[in-house]
C-alpha cells in the first residue's frame, strides 16, 4: 500500500515544475538542462526528464526522482520530502506510511497525546476556578470567548495537582515524565512535581490534526527567580526546532493568502488571530531555524516579520531577513510604533495593526532607509558604513533583477549615480565574498560520460529499435568495467540495484538530449554503427597494444 501511495504522490507532480523553483531550466531536445542547484558551475550539466520524471546531475553522477531531489535541495530526510510533496498535492499521507517511517510507535504517540488531552482538560478547569489567572488574561485583552476557543488553562496552585490527577486517570509516572508535564525532583524524596504550576497554560498543537503535543506556561506567581515563560521539553511528539505555534489554525490561511506573518510569542499569535491576522505563527521558545522556514516554504515564499521593538527583536529581524534571503524567500518587515510588541498594539488599536501588516515594507528597502538614517551624515566614512551595511544583505539576493532594483534604490538614498553604486557593489563582493569561500557553493568539474557509457545509454534507450543480438555484439566492443557490468545485466535480464538504475538512466538522458526517440529504425541503426566504429578501432588498438606487451614480456623471459 505504501508503494502505491508513493507512486500516486509522485504522479500528481511534475518534476520539471518542482525543479524550476530552484533553477532556471532551458529546453534541450525532449529534456531540460540547467546549472546544478547543488554545485557552482559554469556549464549546465543538470538534466531533467519530463518523460521519465527523473533528474540527473552529470557533474557528480547523481540522480533520482522528485522525492530525492527535494531531499537534496531542501536538506531534509525522506519523510520530510514526502510530507512536502503531500502539502503540494493535497494528498493525505496514510497512517500506515507515517507509522512505518517513524521511530516512535503509534501506541506511544497515542498515549502521550491522550495524556496531553487529559492534562489540558485539567488546566482549563483550573483556569475557570482561578480568579487571579482569569484576571491576568482579561487584563491582556483576552476574552472568555478567546479563552475557550484556544482552550487556555492554568497549571493550578498545587505543585503536584496535575500529577495526582493523571495518576487517578490511569496514566503512570513514566509516561507523565516522558510527556514533560511533570518531572521527578532530584532532591528530597524525589517525588513527581508539576512543571506548570502557577502558570497560565497555552496548548501547542501539531499542524495537521491539531493534536496537543506540548504546552507553554506563563508565570503569574510574581516570584523573581522564576522564568517568565517555560515550554514542554522535547518528547516523542514534540520537536521545538520544527514546531510553530498557531500553524494548526494558520495553515490554510497561509496558503490562501500566499503569505505568513512571523511573530515572537504565543500571545502575539493569539492577538493577531483575534485581530483578523489569521496567517500568523511563532516559534516555541527557540530562535527561528531553517527547519521552521522550510516547513512554511511548503505553503508560501512570502514572509512578513513582525517581531518586538526592543534590541532583541531588532536583532531577530535582521537575522530573519538574512535566513530568508539565503533560502531564496521574500521577506518584508512590519514597523510597530507606539507599542512594544504586536500583542500590545492589538490591544490598543487592532485596526491599525491590520493596516501596518497589510502595508509591510519590502525588507531590503526598509533596511536601506534605516541604515541611511543611521549612517549618512555627510562624511565619506558614513557613506562607506551605509554601503557596507546594506550590501551585506543585497549580496544574499539571488535574482539579478532584484539586485538591479535595489542598487538603484540605494543610489537614490545615497544621492549618487547608479553606476557608481554598481562599482562599489562589485568591489564589496570581490573583497568580502572572495575572502569567505565557505559561503559559496563548492566548484566541481563536470564528470564527462565516456564514449562507452554513452554507447550503453544509447542501446538502453533505443533497444526496441535494434536487432535482438545487438547487445551481445556491443558487449564485445566494451573495455570499461561499469558499462560492461550494466550491459551484461541487461542482456541476462538481471535486476539493477537502485544505484545502477540511476547511473543507467543518467546515461540514457545524455543520449536523449542528442537523439530523437521518435526516429525510425533505419536511422537508429545508422547511429548505432556510427557509435560502434570508433569503439571497434579502440578495441583493436588495445588488443594490439596488449599483444605487443606480451611479446616484449616473452622476449625478456628468454
Amino acid at each position: 500500500m505504501n508503494d502505491r501511495f508513493l507512486e500516486d504522490l509522485k504522479n500528481r507532480v511534475d518534476i520539471v515544475e518542482v525543479v524550476r523553483k530552484y533553477a532556471e531550466l532551458k529546453k534541450s531536445g525532449k529534456n531540460y538542462m540547467c546549472r546544478s542547484p547543488f554545485r557552482n558551475e559554469r556549464t549546465p550539466s543538470f538534466c531533467v526528464s519530463p518523460d521519465k520524471q527523473f533528474w540527473y546531475d552529470f557533474g557528480n553522477s547523481e540522480g533520482g526522482d522528485v522525492i530525492s531531489f527535494l531531499e537534496k535541495a531542501e536538506n531534509i530526510n525522506f519523510q520530510e520530502a514526502v510530507e512536502m510533496l503531500s502539502e503540494m498535492t493535497g494528498l493525505e499521507i496514510p497512517e500506515s506510511f507515517t507509522q512505518k517511517q517513524s521511530k516512535v510507535s503509534k501506541e506511544d504517540k497515542k498515549d502521550i497525546i491522550g495524556l496531553h488531552n487529559e492534562a489540558n482538560e485539567y488546566f482549563h478547569t483550573q483556569l475557570k476556578n482561578n480568579n487571579k489567572a482569569l484576571q491576568y488574561l482579561h487584563d491582556r485583552g483576552i476574552t472568555d470567548i478567546v479563552i475557550n476557543d484556544w482552550k487556555l488553562g492554568y497549571g493550578g496552585d498545587s505543585k503536584d495537582g496535575l500529577t495526582k490527577h493523571l495518576l487517578s486517570k490511569g496514566f503512570n509516572e513514566k509516561l507523565i515524565a516522558q510527556s514533560g508535564v511533570a518531572f521527578e525532583r532530584d532532591f528530597g524524596n524525589k517525588t513527581m512535581m508539576d512543571r506548570f504550576h502557577h502558570r497560565v497554560i497555552i496548548p501547542i498543537r501539531e499542524p495537521k490534526k491539531g493534536d496537543i503535543i506540548a504546552f507553554s506556561g506563563r508565570d503569574i506567581s510574581g516570584e523573581k527567580k522564576v522564568a517568565k515563560y517555560i515550554n514542554s521539553p522535547e518528547n516523542p511528539v514534540y520537536h521545538k526546532s520544527s514546531t510553530l505555534f498557531g500553524l494548526d489554525r494558520a495553515r490554510k490561511e497561509i496558503r490562501e493568502k500566499d503569505s505568513v506573518v512571523l511573530v515572537e510569542g504565543n500571545f502575539d499569535v493569539i492577538s493577531a488571530h483575534t485581530s483578523g491576522i489569521t496567517n500568523a505563527v511563532a516559534t516555541c521558545g527557540t530562535s527561528l531555524t531553517d527547519d521552521h522556514l522550510r516547513l512554511l516554504k511548503r505553503s508560501t515564499t512570502n514572509f512578513t516579520l513582525a517581531f518586538d521593538t526592543d534590541i532583541a527583536g531588532k536583532k531577530a529581524t535582521l537575522k530573519g531577513v538574512e535566513m530568508l534571503l539565503k533560502l531564496g524567500l521574500n521577506p518584508s518587515i512590519v514597523e510597530i510604533n507606539d507599542a512594544k510588541d504586536l500583542d500590545e498594539l492589538a490591544q490598543k488599536d487592532p485596526k491599525k495593526l491590520k493596516e501596518i501588516v497589510k502595508n509591510a515594507f519590502h525588507a531590503l528597502e526598509y533596511l536601506t532607509d534605516k541604515f541611511a538614517q543611521k549612517c549618512l551624515d555627510g562624511s565619506i566614512k558614513g557613506q562607506k558604513r551605509f554601503l557596507d551595511s546594506i550590501f551585506l544583505f543585497v549580496s544574499l539576493v539571488q535574482r539579478p533583477i532584484e539586485v538591479d532594483h535595489l542598487l538603484g534604490y540605494i543610489a537614490q538614498k545615497a544621492n549618487k549615480q547608479k553606476n557608481l553604486i554598481e562599482d562599489e557593489y562589485k568591489t564589496f563582493i570581490k573583497k568580502h565574498l572572495s575572502s569567505k569561500p565557505k559561503v559559496l557553493k563548492k566548484k566541481t568539474k563536470t564528470q564527462k560520460i565516456s564514449r562507452e557509457e554513452s554507447f550503453v545509454g544509447f542501446i538502453s534507450l533505443f533497444n526496441k529499435h535494434l536487432p535482438k543480438n545487438v547487445q551481445e555484439k556491443a558487449f564485445s566492443l566494451l573495455t570499461e568495467d561499469k558499462p560492461k557490468e550494466l550491459l551484461q545485466k541487461q542482456i541476462e535480464n538481471i535486476q539493477f540495484t537502485p544505484e545502477e538504475d540511476i547511473i543507467l538512466k543518467g546515461w540514457e538522458l545524455s543520449q536523449g538530449n542528442m537523439y530523437d526517440e521518435t526516429e525510425n529504425k533505419d536511422v537508429i541503426i545508422k547511429h548505432f554503427k556510427a557509435f560502434a566504429k570508433p569503439l571497434q578501432e579502440n578495441k583493436k588498438r588495445i588488443e594490439t597494444k596488449n599483444k605487443t606487451k606480451e611479446e616484449l614480456l616473452k622476449a625478456l623471459q628468454q
